[in-house]
This record gives structure tokens, C-alpha cells and sequence, in this order.
């Protein structure tokens, strides 16, 4: 039985960019500075990554799965990876239609947050075209699940002409447990976008092997942790000093609208995660996908 959602002609018209915008950042897997295009496209285009040419449009048909904690697309010829935060500040300011040039595998960082995407394309302005979104309603409540992750869930529940995202996100100390939320309105700019990406676990300062063992696959961060552009702590104490106490629940929001992106389709509902991460939100992004194509 499929899920309780339809496919409706919205209010609201698409977005897309005024202008082009050109953004430099570094490959987080390397110390190279890399830079991409983002492009005005026009009603109906969707949100597409174009590498060297080959086109792999940004929905959970192309979602590649990867070992690393982030989100990758393939299109079985070219892969791109760390796409969320780029696709967060898309889907957190309203963006439809946008094309974004690269030449390499991995969206430029700058900061492991949204903010600098949100700052640009907010700078390009955001304009509004001639057609309407169509937009993925519920019709009932909805229930996802991760069998194999006790304790994750998500609630989907009918909400008129609008969206709103909860996460609910339990971290030990000195994370701890917080919830956080965006809705339709909010501004992603400034609520959202700064809050930057954080180790998943502590790390031992007498023994930086840990550590060392992850700048090996992001070369890009540095040897000291307490001078790392992400987020890192240990059992006791956070290395690097937090923008706000909520910031890494933050981060976990902004991540799940990047993924939400995803779906194709900006939603109507009141959408309610439990323990939130990349896996999930993926498969609540492939299921209500693969729902519409029925």
C-alpha cells in the first residue's frame, strides 16, 4: 500500500536566482581550492549538478550510497559528495530551479555550515518565475522507520499550505539532547544556515590517533582539532567553542532540509524526527519519492 500523499498544484510560484554566482571554496578531501557556478534555470528545471558536462539532478533517484557521514549522487558515469549543506540553503530559501557547474567530485566548503551558500545566493537574489510548484501533501499521518536503528522514527502530519521540520536530536554530553526547528517563513539565513557539522563521537586529546585517522580522508583539517573549522570535542568539553548551545541539534536540521531536497518537490506537512541522520533521512526522501511515481 503506497503512502497517504498527492501531488498538488501549489499558491506559490517557483524561484529560481537572479544571476550567476561564482563560489570558491576548498575540497575537504584535499587542501585544493575548488570553485562552482550556480546558474538561473528556468520553470520546471528542478535543482541539477552538472560535472564536466554530465547531468545528475538533485533527487533520491540518484542517491549513492557512501561510507562517510554526508550525502552523495551518482549518475552511474560521475558522482558528486557533501552535497546537503549547499542543497539546504536551496531548500531553506525557496529555490526551484538552479543549475551548479562543478569540475570536480565534491561541493566547495568553506566552513562545514550553509551560511556561505545562503550568503551568496541570497546576494544573486532570489526572484520568482510564472509558473506554480506542485507540492507533495499528506493526507494522513505517516510513520517511518530504521529497523535497524532502535529508537529512530518520523511522524508526517497533514498541514495546510505549509511546512514545518522537528528534530528531535539525543547526544551525550557534552552535546546533550535538544529540539530544533524551521518552517515555512522562518528565515534560513539567519536561524539555520550558520550552524556548522561536528564529530559524532569525543575524541581523546592524550591519544590523537582518532583524529589523525579522519584527517587522513579530509585532508583538509588541520593537525591542532581545537583549530578545526568542524565541531570537536571530547567527553569533558567542547574543543570548539559553539555559536549556540543548540548548535549541533542545528546542524542536524540543516542537514535533514538538504536531504528533504531531495524528494523533488517542496512539502506540505508537519514533519517530526527522532534521532536524525543521513540514512534516514534518505530513505523518508526515497520513499515518499518512489510513492509519487506510483
Amino acid at each position: 500500500m503506497g503512502l497517504a500523499i498527492k501531488v498538488l498544484k501549489s499558491k506559490q510560484k517557483q524561484k529560481t536566482i537572479k544571476k550567476k554566482i561564482v563560489f570558491h571554496g576548498q575540497s575537504l578531501f584535499s587542501t585544493e581550492n575548488i570553485s562552482m557556478e550556480l546558474l538561473p534555470a528556468d520553470e520546471d528545471f528542478g535543482i541539477r549538478f552538472n560535472i564536466n558536462e554530465e547531468i545528475i539532478p538533485a533527487t533520491s533517484d540518484y542517491l549513492n550510497t557512501v561510507e562517510l557521514h554526508t550525502t552523495s549522487l551518482s549518475n552511474g558515469k560521475v558522482s558528486v559528495m557533501m552535497v546537503e549543506h549547499l542543497l539546504a540553503a536551496i531548500y531553506g530559501l525557496g529555490i526551484d530551479n538552479i543549475e551548479i557547474i562543478m569540475t570536480q567530485s565534491i561541493v566547495p566548503a568553506q566552513d562545514g555550515s550553509s551560511q556561505p551558500y545562503a550568503i551568496a545566493l541570497n546576494d544573486a537574489g532570489v526572484i520568482e518565475q510564472s509558473k506554480y510548484r506542485n507540492v507533495i501533501t499528506a493526507q494522513d499521518i505517516i510513520e517511518f522507520q530504521q529497523p535497524e536503528f532502535d529508537g529512530r522514527k518520523a511522524y508526517l502530519k497533514p498541514l495546510d499550505d505549509s511546512f514545518r521540520l522537528t528534530v528531535i536530536a539525543p547526544f551525550e554530553k557534552p552535546i546533550g539532547t535538544y529540539k530544533v526547528q524551521f518552517q515555512d517563513g522562518d528565515n534560513f539565513t539567519k536561524d539555520i544556515s550558520w550552524a556548522r557539522t561536528f564529530l559524532r563521537s569525543p575524541l581523546d586529546l592524550n591519544d590523537l590517533s582518532k583524529w589523525n585517522g579522519i584527517r587522513t580522508v579530509y585532508k583538509a583539517l588541520p593537525e591542532n582539532p581545537k583549530d578545526s573549522p568542524i565541531i570537536t570535542f571530547t567527553k569533558e568539553k567542547f574543543l570548539t567553542p559553539l555559536k549556540a548551545k543548540n548548535e549541533p541539534a542545528t546542524h542536524k536540521l540543516l542537514d535533514t532540509l538538504g536531504d528533504l531536497a531531495l524528494v523533488g518537490y517542496r512539502i506540505y506537512g508537519d514533519l517530526e524526527i527522532y534521532v536524525p541522520g543521513h540514512k534516514f533521512t534518505h530513505h523518508i526522501a526515497k520513499e515518499i519519492r518512489e510513492n509519487i511515481k506510483q
